[in-house]
């Protein structure tokens, strides 16, 4: 199941962090660097993101987690994780799709991953995304930008949009 987060609350905020530090441990381990920034979270620096977080629940365990930005047409995926017992069973696929189809007049969808991550980096590209820059972000440390345009539905172009 899947259900918006009230990030403000302290207690939803401490389980997302919980499960963003386990979920990011692995990425760090993987990628060989652990200064990236969800690692450095707090539950304040979580709460005043501006993000809007959805998460995937099995029972009433918390398992999964998609957060983003919206500015204008473009949907910024800001953070994905997932429990690592979890892994491989398309909880980020659904995540996005549900993302995706929620924020469906989005004209241009991005996310940024490290570039040793080559399992998301996979996700994203089976979800149309591409590759459209690789950037710096600490000596021999680097992050891909993926990008997805998606075309809107008849009457979408023409103000038809729902509110956001």
């Amino acid at each position: 199941m899947i259900q918006k987060i009230e990030i403000l609350s302290d207690q939803w905020a401490k389980r997302v962090l919980d499960l963003q530090l386990l979920s990011y441990t692995i990425e760090a381990k993987l990628i060989g660097f652990d200064e990236i920034p969800p690692l450095k979270d707090t539950i304040q620096t979580i709460q005043q993101s501006g993000e809007t977080f959805y998460s995937y629940f099995v029972n009433d365990m918390l398992v999964g987690g998609i957060s983003y930005e919206r500015e204008n047409q473009t949907l910024h995926i800001c953070r994905m994780f997932v429990h690592p017992d979890y892994f491989r069973r398309g909880i980020a696929s659904l995540l996005i799709n549900f993302v995706s189809d929620l924020e469906d007049d989005a004209v241009e969808r991005t996310v940024t991953t490290a570039t040793k991550n080559t399992p998301a980096i996979h996700l994203y590209k089976r979800h149309s995304f591409k590759e459209i820059k690789e950037i710096e972000v600490a000596k021999g440390v680097y992050i891909t930008k993926l990008m997805k345009q998606h075309l809107l539905r008849e009457g979408k172009q023409n103000g038809d949009s729902k509110a956001k």
